[in-house]
């Protein structure tokens, strides 16, 4: 797996939609880097952080 995906790939990726990773990048709850106004989403990052939210609900 890529380490960075851009919005589409990683919806794709997770099965999350582009609004909510979207959404997530500006407020900051998601792992990510911009460039030249790009999100790159570190997926592994992602799927790790959601994982562990699961496990403590």
């Amino acid at each position: 797996m890529v380490p960075f995906q851009k919005i589409t790939e990683a919806c794709k990726t997770t099965g999350l939609s582009q609004y909510f990773l979207r959404q997530g990048c500006k407020d900051g709850t998601i792992p990510h880097i911009k460039i030249g106004g790009v999100y790159y989403i570190n997926v592994q990052a992602l799927v790790e952080q959601l994982g562990k939210k699961e496990q403590s609900d």
